[in-house]
């Protein structure tokens, strides 16, 4: 059939998740606990500064095969031309629900552009990046957790995919949830209100994603272990998104 054959995935190719599984196994054998992670086509990859393999952000797909095992070729998009604008601000505007950018010119001049951006694309990235989660990761996962939170709260995990708990010594609630932010609430004698979504990957994430490179609930995990350990460090290494942006993922 010549080099046209299609491949055969499970006797020729194999998927993101079994390469995954492949890469743990080696890096075990180097006693390397933090893994490496693997880049998704058509995603960026952030890692965390310290992280000590920073060269695979780097890495992009140039080609991939199809579910049907055919070959295509991923196209990249052309380098940006240099622009005379420098971008010097921006912020998050509740009202037009988008990012106000704003650039100076060469001269000074002023620009201010609209970033709009929404929950669905972060729901499609987010499965797009989903493919490296190997399944027996996140089981193993969340049988971890069962043993660091009541018995109640794990079967709302189970159902809900979420479970909150109060820092005693903030009287801050934290909702931890799968495969989103923690959402931090202040509660007083008229009810609960969101103070921000504390967006944290230990070992970094997959851009404009709420997917890390870790399994939902190992993240999870690592919320949690922080905010009871440290909830100054916690909040000094994560990133706090107003609870209406995006990428808060409410």
């Amino acid at each position: 059939m010549g080099n046209d054959a299609p491949q055969i995935i499970g006797k020729d190719l194999v998927t993101l998740d079994e390469a995954v599984r492949l890469v743990a196994q080696q890096r075990i054998g180097h006693q390397d606990w933090s893994g490496l992670p693997l880049p998704v086509p058509g995603l960026s990859l952030v890692l965390e500064p310290r992280y000590k393999h920073p060269g695979i952000a780097n890495f992009r797909w140039k080609e991939c095969y199809d579910e049907h095992g055919d070959l295509q070729s991923l196209d990249e998009s052309p380098p940006s031309q240099p622009s005379e604008y420098r971008r010097v601000n921006s912020w998050w505007n509740e009202k037009y629900q988008a990012r106000v950018i704003v650039f100076h010119d060469k001269h000074g001049r002023a620009r201010a552009v609209l970033d709009p951006e929404d929950r669905l694309s972060f729901t499609i990235r987010t499965l797009d990046a989903a493919v490296v989660w190997p399944i027996e990761a996140e089981q193993k996962a969340q049988q971890k957790l069962a043993t660091l939170i009541p018995s109640e709260s794990f079967q709302l995990y189970q159902l809900t995919g979420q479970f909150a708990e109060l820092s005693k010594r903030s009287q801050v609630t934290y909702l931890f949830r799968q495969g989103r932010p923690t959402i931090a609430i202040r509660q007083d004698e008229t009810g609960g209100f969101p103070l921000c979504a504390l967006c944290l990957h230990p070992i970094g994430y997959y851009a404009d994603t709420w997917a890390g490179v870790m399994c939902p609930t190992d993240e999870v995990i690592a919320h949690l272990l922080m905010m009871r350990g440290s909830e100054e460090k916690y909040w000094a290494n994560g990133n706090q998104h107003p609870v209406d942006h995006p990428a808060a993922g409410v």
